[in-house]
């Protein structure tokens, strides 16, 4: 004759958790902060190997010298200083700041990306005997504006998950 084992879990060790208070905070302070280094940093970078084999850089556009740049720089520092403000609707600002940074630095980068191509489009265009090789693509800022938005975006998803905890009595 077999038997069943039945597994019951013990009172108070299987309880739902919400996020911590501070995760969502973190996360956009974070984000913030690289959306202003991305933001001002250097966004397309453009080099070239010449048939000697030296490679040059034949040009770049960086953030601090575009309005984006400074706006996405903006965003960012709006992002981390709402996260010092204490009173109950600064999340919400927090949110709104965070959301927008997200949505500025995706176009932007949609628009960095569908530069560069076009960049090297018409370098092979043109190309002759004047380069070897030639790449043009994202700078660092671009990929540390990446960083930003995903730091961003989690920080949005965590915020909204916790406020929706605390309105279902969930939160502690």
């Amino acid at each position: 004759m077999a038997q069943v084992v039945i597994d019951r879990p013990r009172p108070g060790t299987a309880a739902y958790t919400s996020f911590s208070p501070r995760l969502g905070p973190s996360f956009i302070a974070t984000g913030g902060l690289l959306a202003i280094a991305g933001g001002l940093g250097s966004w397309v970078r453009v080099t070239s190997i010449d048939p000697a084999g030296i490679a040059h850089q034949t040009s770049s556009l960086s953030g601090a010298g575009t309005a984006t740049g400074w706006f996405v720089a903006a965003l960012g520092v709006v992002a981390i200083a709402a996260t010092f403000i204490r009173f109950p609707s600064s999340r919400w600002l927090r949110v709104a700041a965070s959301a927008a940074a997200v949505i500025v630095i995706a176009l932007r980068l949609s628009d960095l990306s569908s530069l560069a191509s076009g960049m090297a489009f018409r370098a092979g265009a043109r190309a002759g005997t004047a380069f070897t090789a030639y790449h043009a693509g994202f700078g660092w800022g671009a990929w540390v504006m990446t960083l930003a938005l995903v730091a961003l975006a989690l920080g949005t998803i965590v915020a909204l998950l916790r406020w929706l905890d605390e309105r279902k009595g969930l939160a502690s």
